[in-house]
């Protein structure tokens, strides 16, 4: 399958050792199947940066690897972005992780699920009505590629400057 990577800077070899740890699979290398969706996050990186929008386009083959996927915005989606946007995930066993993104409208609500976690002000109903929240939000995915392993299933196709616009 073709993944794409948005982003601002020249990446010579991806790393799934650098990043930040906190984001919604933990720290890794992000790509996604959606070419649109790279292009729109390279943009607004590359605006916050002050840096050029390019996109990485890569062959990823996934069938050898261990994959944990979640299949759109469930319970078992929410709990474990909780914990890596938390801070909190411990190791797992995957190469990659597959499912939705934290985009803004999602972070924002997960965001404030996390301030209602940590006051102990979650229970049954409000999970229930933050999975329902994110049913409004626009389909999207990623892939985070976690070990070497799941680096070297990536096979570089090309690079490209995506439009402003």
């Amino acid at each position: 399958m073709v993944v794409y990577h948005g982003t601002y800077m020249e990446i010579k070899n991806p790393d799934p050792l650098h990043g930040r740890y906190n984001l919604d699979f933990g720290k890794g290398f992000y790509v996604t199947t959606l070419q649109e969706q790279a292009e729109k996050c390279a943009i607004r990186r590359a605006k916050s940066e002050d840096g050029i929008p390019v996109v990485y386009l890569y062959d990823f083959d996934d069938s050898k690897l261990r994959v944990l996927r979640f299949d759109g915005y469930t319970e078992e989606w929410l709990d474990f972005v909780v914990e890596c946007r938390s801070g909190t995930m411990k190791t797992h066993e995957y190469d990659a992780i597959f499912g939705n993104i934290a985009d803004d409208f999602v972070a924002a609500t997960v965001d404030e699920y996390i301030r209602l976690l940590k006051k102990n002000r979650v229970n049954d109903d409000v999970k229930r009505a933050t999975l329902y929240q994110l049913t409004f939000s626009i389909p999207n995915d990623q892939y985070c590629i976690v070990t070497q392993k799941g680096i070297e299933s990536l096979k570089f196709i090309k690079i490209y400057s995506p439009r402003k616009g």
